[in-house]
């Protein structure tokens, strides 16, 4: 209380030794009365009754602000308070990128899956199978991901544009009116169901490695190819 009465009375201009005096004595904590010994001068009495009377008169001041004063400090408080919620709602915000996963024993955080490039793809990994089949459904494609888990991956529309994209556990995706060649190039497709118009695509879930999923228009046609580390 008094480092901010002392904070707060700087801060307005005032004085705030005088403050401090005025505090101690609203709390009744005036210090103690020094008796003066016979040998103090006449001029020092008068000193110390004149400054009794300003310390009197200081009392009424004080006693007619310290309405204001407590009002003041509980806004104080109020606010202090308010800007620390405000940092931990903010912490929590810049957060979200991480997921905690439960255990029976301590939360463990995991790191969000990060997409694979065409580089990465071409220098740490080799293409182990390939498959080729022609699609059920014409164009345009409507694509629906559905996902049990993390997945990353990117879009390459017609060997031009590249998206980057992430899905937490139990989200959905729809890419719709595919009229051009695509490529998805998954980091993985663990937990991962891809339908194409509705129709389901088999043999590409839980696979632990890079997937490239490509779509052609003319013929209706899927190649899947699934590739495996290096080393």
């Amino acid at each position: 209380m008094r480092l901010f009465l002392r904070a707060y009375t700087e801060e307005i201009g005032g004085n705030s030794q005088r403050a401090l005096e005025q505090l101690d004595s609203f709390l009744g904590t005036n210090r103690p009365h020094v008796q003066l010994s016979p040998s103090v001068s006449d001029n020092q009495e008068d000193d110390i009754i004149a400054k009794d009377e300003i310390d009197a008169d200081d009392q009424a001041f004080f006693s007619s602000s310290d309405k204001k004063l407590r009002q003041d400090m509980t806004k104080g408080g109020i606010l202090l308070i308010v800007f620390i919620f405000a940092i931990i709602v903010f912490q929590k915000i810049f957060k979200e990128d991480d997921t905690a996963m439960a255990t029976d024993k301590v939360p463990i955080l995991t790191q969000r899956v990060q997409a694979i490039s065409e580089i990465q793809l071409l220098t740490d990994f080799m293409l182990d199978k390939n498959d080729q089949r022609l699609l059920p459904v014409a164009p345009p494609f409507y694509v629906k991901l559905i996902t049990m888990d993390q997945i990353a991956f990117t879009i390459r529309l017609d060997s031009a544009e590249i998206r980057s994209k992430f899905l937490q556990a139990n989200d959905e995706y729809d890419f719709v009116g595919i009229e051009n060649k695509t490529d998805f190039l998954f980091t993985d497709t663990k937990g991962l169901s891809i339908y194409i118009n509705a129709h389901s695509l088999q043999n590409i879930s839980n696979y632990e490695h890079p997937l490239k999923l490509t779509l052609k228009p003319n013929p209706p046609t899927m190649i899947v190819q699934w590739y495996k580390p290096l080393r």
